[in-house]
């Protein structure tokens, strides 16, 4: 064999060994990259479902106002005397909160009692003569008229020529005009409706005010009334009397109301219903906030889920790693939970991450 034929045998062997190192290599690849390749799924939380009894949970919020609460108006003009017409004062029932300078006006009046004494006392002569079965009640009241107290009750002129009488002497005008008079006098003093406190003074003493100013805020801090808007859904639900449960956030602390009106007219614009709600007790201050709710109707074999798990009117259902979407009925709703039924006893249901899923898709269940 010349080294021609020896050179192309080498050759052609080194090709072939080449060739089969290469396709063991190849074999050997392809049989770990198959090895490596593992199906996953996405990976869900669940609930299992309770069934049980649950009652409809009513949201109630809005600010304190006290049940009593009147805004002080003068009805005359005058300085203020009061010094303690000052924020946070108390005030008995019929106890002055405000007295304003009546001195002028008080002196006016008596002179004008004076005149009205002269009055009676001119005509009580003819009275005898005239009238005489009518002298005993008219000298009673004229004895009966002091010029530091009320006017005493006029007698009963039921005589129409006693009447006419009387009247064309201007007796019965001055009585009536010093009535009047009597009255504007008890304007000078402001007394309490209530037992209260005094929660705004606009003005101090030494106040010049006028007649029709507002001066301040009385109300009393034992009752307070909580007015709440609700959703017209809600409303049958709730009745007057039902219970509501009260908190405030800042001191932590819980009170119990009860549902004292209902509007009967809707907001057209909120579609919402006004339902207002006694309330008191140590604590309470006018203008907090306040939120809570009232235990409605009960709902016997239901499930209570979050109600953002509710999608196309139903729950995601996980059966055998099984994505089974089944419908339920929603017995009640409020902003954060839903009251169902439909779901058995201990069927497990999506909690999260519920993002992409359909029914029949492949799941796992998070641990």
């Amino acid at each position: 064999m010349n080294n021609t034929s020896r050179k192309i045998i080498l050759v052609l062997l080194a090709i072939g060994v080449t060739a089969g190192i290469l396709k063991i290599m190849g074999a050997g690849k392809e049989e770990k990259e198959v090895g490596e390749v593992k199906q996953t799924f996405k990976s869900v939380r669940v609930q299992k479902a309770e069934l049980g009894t649950h009652k409809a949970d009513v949201e109630f919020s809005g600010k304190l106002s006290a049940i009593e609460k009147i805004d002080l108006f003068t009805e005359v003009g005058g300085v203020l005397l009061t010094e303690g017409f000052k924020t946070g004062n108390k005030f008995s029932k019929g106890t002055p909160i405000a007295q304003l300078n009546s001195t002028e006006f008080a002196i006016s009046l008596k002179a004008s009692k004076t005149q009205l004494i002269t009055q009676v006392s001119a005509v009580m002569g003819d009275m005898k003569i005239d009238f005489p079965d009518e002298l005993a009640a008219w000298e009673a009241f004229l004895n009966g008229i002091d010029v530091d107290a009320s006017l005493p009750k006029l007698p009963a002129v039921t005589n129409n020529k006693l009447k006419r009488f009387v009247a064309g002497k201007g007796i019965l005008n001055s009585y009536y005009s010093l009535k009047s008079q009597e009255e504007k006098l008890s304007k000078f003093t402001i007394n309490a409706p209530f037992n209260g406190v005094l929660t705004n003074a606009t003005i101090k003493k030494g106040t010049l005010v006028r007649g029709g100013q507002k001066i301040g805020e009385f109300i009393n801090p034992s009752a307070f009334e909580v007015e709440a808007a609700i959703s017209i859904s809600d409303l049958q639900f709730i009745a007057v009397g039902s219970e509501v449960e009260l908190k405030s956030d800042d001191l932590n602390k819980t009170w119990v109301g009860r549902v004292a009106r209902i509007n009967s007219s809707l907001n057209a614009n909120s579609q919402m219903v006004t339902v207002f709600v006694n309330i008191a007790g140590s604590g309470l201050k006018e203008g907090m906030f306040l939120h809570g709710s009232a235990k409605g109707a009960s709902f016997e074999n239901s499930v209570l889920v979050n109600r953002k798990l509710i999608k196309n009117g139903g729950l995601y259902l996980v059966e055998d790693g099984v994505i089974k979407h089944q419908k339920v009925e929603v017995l009640y709703t409020n902003q954060s939970t839903a009251i169902i039924q439909g779901l058995k006893a201990g069927q497990s249901y999506v909690s999260d991450n519920m993002k992409g899923l359909y029914d029949g898709m492949k799941v796992s269940v998070a641990k």
